[in-house]
């Protein structure tokens, strides 16, 4: 049992509270039996895939427009603090508008309630003159006695919690629930805040900026997520503990994560149907030993991440096996298909794990994701100009023979050409082995790429099977706009020939049909010229 783990059981004892993630340190990668060759699937355990995005809302929208109840917080409004909100009994249409002001609200919030899809309940943050978003801030924040929470241990899990209140039927998850435009941070130890019942305590490690303990039809939006132990929390349980349908879209969330652990990130999930689109991630917050958590981890079925910005972390990305959640989502085909497509995805100047980690980290090779990554019309970027000697970069790791990747229409490109003591491999290792499937078709790769990243002596075993990759276009440079200055859209007149078609299986609602506009904004994806990566402005 780690020691996350032993935390949760001690909060279950205290308070009766459902499981939370266990945390595990990266672990082995392993063989085993032959992927099957179609894991493509519905992103729904109970229907297709979603409609085609609609582009990156406006900012600055909060404004009431449903059926029930206005709640205007600040400065002038009716209710000066959050705490004389009844979030406890909010409504179908009610929509809570948190006013900026130069002080941070310090103040909890827990969010429940049942809206619908035409009236969701909704907290939005209106800005100040400047375009300032309203802060959320948990160092001594106060907590309004009458909240109900999922359970009172639940309180030093998160800043704003989203979750089932205690007191209603426990059949009855809450839905359709809309948090945007505002800025949510500290929700971190060494601070404390003051509980319903007038108790001062200390955040615990797994905090999270934003918790979601579970509902249904979770959008986040436009928001800015910083400075918490994890950014974002998503998920508690299978069964009725299954959060289910999330959005998270239009958000900045950079600089969350534990200082000395491994085990706390950006965002942090385990659910089923989560999109993420347009947001801008920053790179995660690390202490002495450097950057310890991913950006994104997942644990989730039917993940799609597309159309966003994504910098650096231990892993950028770690799709790996679930836990809580797993006799529910382990059954659904969409658990066994990613979809990654027309992002902007860097590794900053200091090498630190592979970027994309796709299968599992339990060391129960049975339980991974058996499935495919399709990773198509993505634009990753390496800065290996100050790379010391025998400091090699991974791309992809893959946990075991039995994980594929398909990986097309991408470019892949890096500052300097690497070095036979400094190299960049599309496929790394675990514990000495490379493993995987993966198909490279129609990518643009910066000459001196290989596919394994190994140094001069190195004693990998090399389990992996790579197709296509010696067929990739070669260049020493994309013709980037200004790369440099990290303007990675295309020069004028930039065109690599045409791209692959999509892998078959991959739905045609999810072909690239957006771009991202620097930062946290969207427009159409031209259909000609077909070139190759994602396009953005």
């Amino acid at each position: 049992m780690n020691r996350r783990r032993a935390l949760w059981v001690t909060m279950v004892l205290l308070a009766a509270l459902p499981g939370c993630k266990r945390r595990s340190a990266p672990s082995s990668a392993g063989g085993g039996r032959s992927a099957p060759t179609s894991l493509v699937a519905p992103l729904s355990g109970r229907g297709g895939p979603p409609a085609r995005p609609a582009l990156a809302p406006e900012p600055g929208r909060c404004t009431h427009a449903g059926s029930g109840k206005d709640y205007p917080v600040g400065p002038g409004q009716k209710y000066a603090t959050l705490g004389q909100v009844p979030f406890e009994s909010l409504k179908a249409g009610d929509t809570v508008r948190v006013f900026w002001r130069a002080e941070p609200y310090r103040e909890k919030l827990m969010i429940g309630g049942l809206g619908t899809e035409k009236d969701p309940i909704r907290v939005c943050g209106v800005p100040g003159p400047k375009g300032e978003l309203p802060v959320i801030d948990g160092e001594n924040a106060t907590t309004r006695k009458e909240l109900d929470f999922p359970y009172d241990g639940h309180q030093v899990r998160g800043l704003v919690i989203i979750g089932h209140p205690h007191d209603t039927l426990y059949e009855a998850t809450p839905r359709h629930i809309v948090l945007e435009g505002l800025e949510i941070r500290n929700g971190s130890p060494p601070f404390t805040f003051t509980d319903r019942s007038g108790k001062v305590l200390p955040y615990s490690g797994i905090v999270a900026g934003i918790f979601v303990q579970r509902a249904q039809n979770v959008t986040i939006r436009g928001c800015t997520v910083t400075a918490n132990n994890n950014g974002i929390f998503i998920g508690t349980g299978g069964g009725v503990e299954l959060t289910q349908d999330v959005l998270i879209e239009g958000n900045y969330i950079h600089d969350n994560g534990s200082l000395a652990e491994y085990y706390e990130h950006n965002v942090y999930n385990e659910a089923s149907n989560v999109t993420y689109q347009y947001n801008r991630f920053g790179p995660p917050r690390g202490g002495k030993a450097g950057i310890l958590g991913a950006n994104i981890k997942e644990r989730s079925a039917g993940v799609i991440i597309r159309y966003n910005w994504i910098e650096d972390g231990a892993h950028l990305l770690d799709i790996v096996d679930a836990q809580e959640a797993m006799a529910t989502t382990q059954p659904m085909p969409s658990f066994h298909a990613t979809y990654v497509y027309g992002n902007v995805m860097i590794r900053g100047k200091t090498p630190s794990g592979s970027m994309i980690h796709y299968g599992g980290d339990s060391g129960v090779f049975e339980n991974y994701r058996k499935g495919t990554l399709f990773f198509y019309d993505n634009t990753l970027v390496v800065k290996n100009e100050t790379y010391g000697d025998y400091k090699s970069t991974a791309v992809f790791e893959l946990s075991t023979n039995e994980e594929h990747l398909d990986a097309r229409n991408n470019v892949f490109y890096s500052t300097i050409a690497p070095a036979d003591v400094r190299p960049i491999g599309m496929l790394g290792a675990r514990d000495q082995v490379s493993s995987g499937v993966a198909v490279f078709s129609h990518n643009w790769v910066r000459e001196g790429w290989t596919a394994h990243d190994l140094t001069p002596g190195s004693t990998v075993q090399l389990k992996a099977e790579i197709n296509g990759f010696d067929a990739s276009t070669r260049g020493t440079s994309p013709a980037f706009h200004n790369g440099p200055a990290d303007e990675y859209e295309l020069a004028a007149g930039a065109n690599f020939g045409a791209a692959a078609a999509l892998e078959p299986e991959i739905p045609p609602a999810l072909a690239p049909t957006a771009q991202y506009v620097r930062h946290q904004r969207s427009k159409p994806r031209p259909a000609e010229p077909a070139v190759l990566g994602a396009l953005v402005e």
